[in-house]
């Protein structure tokens, strides 16, 4: 979220500037952290009557090739606004090429490089806060590398998983559609055949005419519904209350919840160790990396879990008491606190459960695809034998 923000320098200049937050406190701490005094923080969303526009997306892949580059260049002893100069125009994606040349703007003028990618409001908050925790620590190549490393560990896992899912759609797809040929276009050219005929149907092959016809004679009425019923679930589904109910479905479905929770557990360790090598504290680590779970129940269960580690609780009590975290992930946590090595048992917990996921989905598409495959053979059997069955009693009672 967009804030509009006026405040105070030590030196008694008023600056007014737009950042990037999670809410008001969050933009508050931050500049107060800086050594400055805020003087009013205001969302841009509550000034502005028009609709907001959905934020574009900037494509991973160029994402990581712009910090591969920047570090790079850094690395080799070049200064950050130096090498912002460079990288500016040499970036094919239009998107990111814009923003960048708004954060070397910013730069130039004076702004801190975290500073100045919060303020773009695109960029990943996991991101936004390594590069701050970089500069405050003076490592700002390591803090970088290790994002790099994290986004492409992430971008391996999510294709891995999606490449495995295009086959069964497919098959899937096909299935629907050979159904919606049978029904509307073989089926009517029986039941016209067999009115000619005038011979007792079975009552399998009066069910499937029957169903044909009813199709056919209100397909005006049931295309309109369909695509009505996918505009309000899609609707529904984009509301907050919607987004929690699928999300809560999707944890509590049987076989698919334990991937799902397993791949958020993945994604909410790897991203807490990213910020926790890069030298942000427990507390801020989680604010920022509950969201990385990609899971609104979750990401809720670990905003209760952060007040009792404000209190002094351990993380994996923490944890613990929400009741969504599966045991090996806190133990393999318990013991990262109690051996000093969080970070790394976080990584750990993240690369067991990535390959989890891995193999269980892996074993699970393998029954799907032949599970599929049997009922669509089962229906057109089926319907075959419904279609042919007349045939075969007509070419019978022929006979005799």
């Amino acid at each position: 979220m967009e804030f509009r923000v006026k405040y105070a320098k030590p030196t008694g200049e008023v600056v007014k500037v737009v950042l990037v937050g999670q809410n008001t406190d969050e933009v508050r701490h931050r500049l107060q952290e800086q050594g400055f005094l805020p003087i009013a923080i205001r969302s841009r969303r509550a000034l502005s009557l028009r609709p907001q526009k959905r934020q574009q997306a900037i494509k991973r892949d160029d994402f990581i090739l712009f910090n591969q580059q920047f570090v790079a260049l850094i690395r080799a002893g070049l200064p950050i606004l130096k090498s912002l100069d460079l990288l500016k125009d040499r970036i094919s994606n239009p998107l990111l090429r814009q923003h960048i040349r708004d954060v070397r703007d910013r730069v130039f003028s004076g702004a801190l490089l975290s500073e100045a990618i919060r303020a773009q409001g695109i960029f990943p908050t996991v991101y936004t806060a390594s590069v701050f925790a970089g500069e405050r620590s003076g490592n700002l190549v390591e803090v970088i590398n290790r994002f790099v490393q994290y986004e492409k560990t992430i971008l391996s896992v999510r294709k891995r998983f999606l490449n495995s899912l295009i086959y069964p759609t497919f098959l899937v797809v096909l299935a629907i559609g050979m159904i919606a040929v049978i029904l509307t276009f073989v089926i009517p050219k029986f039941g016209e055949l067999y009115a000619d005929l005038n011979t007792p149907l079975p009552v399998t092959t009066r069910f499937l005419i029957a169903m044909s016809d009813a199709i056919r004679g209100h397909l005006v009425l049931i295309v309109p519904i369909l695509v009505g019923a996918i505009v309000i679930l899609k609707v529904w589904t984009g509301s907050h209350r919607g987004l929690n109910w699928l999300d809560e479905l999707k944890l509590k479905m049987p076989i698919i919840g334990n991937l799902w929770t397993m791949f958020s557990m993945s994604q909410l360790s790897r991203t807490l160790a990213t910020l926790l090598q890069g030298g942000i504290p427990l507390v801020s680590a989680l604010e920022v990396a509950r969201e990385a779970s990609g899971n609104r129940v979750i990401a809720s269960s670990i905003r209760g879990a952060i007040g009792q580690v404000r209190e002094g609780k351990t993380l994996s009590d923490s944890l613990e008491r929400t009741g969504h975290f599966p045991e090996l992930a806190l133990e393999m946590i318990r013991v990262g606190e109690q051996t000093g090595s969080l970070p790394d048992m976080l990584n750990h917990v993240a690369d067991f459960y990535d390959e989890d996921v891995n193999l269980r989905s892996t074993a699970l598409l393998s029954w799907v695809e032949p599970v599929i495959l049997l009922c669509v053979a089962a229906f057109i059997a089926a319907v075959l034998i419904s279609l042919y069955m007349p045939i075969f009693s007509l070419g019978t009672s022929v006979q005799q």
